[in-house]
């Protein structure tokens, strides 16, 4: 498994330094390069990333957390699940849970409700989804990968980019469904086990 390659640098110049640290660890760049551009939204939105320790093990839901971020500025196509072509926001899901977990989730945000388990709202943690229902009469129509913080990243809709929101955010608070969780948050990925097996650690 290989995690997601397209890059995107972010102008985060408007961001406080005290952040630099956080977004390090969470493998984002810094300092910004000069001409990279970001929404209003997600720079504000960034205060929210939780701090990963650079010097730990990962687990799963950390990278999957850092593979949603990585799509940041990816433009949105509808049916797209690829960096490269573009995502939607269940191709974006699919495509991160695919490369890291090596899960294979259903295409649609409906479908993917359907699958793992239901958590509350005040359970949620880092690489759970979070579902909304955005158009009238049709039950759930969008997901996107919780990051913590009351924050998640998604891909919105046509003519926008993957970005990051808060669930305090009036829209996406009164259009949200339900959450679900496909891995166990403490879950290390398979590959540092055997490293630390072969080590005698």
């Amino acid at each position: 498994m290989t995690p997601p390659t397209r890059k995107v640098r972010l102008n985060l110049s408007a961001l406080p330094s005290f952040l630099a640290a956080p977004l390090l660890a969470l493998g984002l760049s810094w300092p910004p390069t000069a001409h990279a551009t970001n929404t209003p939204e997600a720079i504000a939105s960034m205060q929210g990333l939780r701090l990963i320790d650079p010097l730990t093990v990962p687990s799963l839901s950390d990278m999957v957390v850092r593979a949603g971020l990585d799509a940041i500025g990816t433009p949105y196509v509808w049916g797209g699940e690829d960096p490269d072509a573009g995502f939607d926001c269940s191709g974006l899901t699919q495509f991160v849970y695919r490369e890291i977990v090596g899960m294979e989730l259903p295409r649609t945000a409906r479908a993917q409700r359907l699958e793992g388990t239901g958590i509350k709202k005040t359970e949620l943690k880092p690489g759970d989804l979070v579902f909304f229902a955005t158009m009238r009469r049709r039950g759930v129509s969008h997901v996107g990968i919780y990051i913590g913080q009351n924050q998640f990243v998604h891909a919105p809709t046509r003519g926008s980019k993957v970005r990051v929101d808060s669930l305090d955010n009036s829209y996406w608070s009164r259009h949200y469904v339900a959450a679900r969780r496909y891995i166990e948050p403490s879950t290390v990925p398979q590959g540092h086990l055997i490293a630390k097996a072969d080590t005698g650690q």
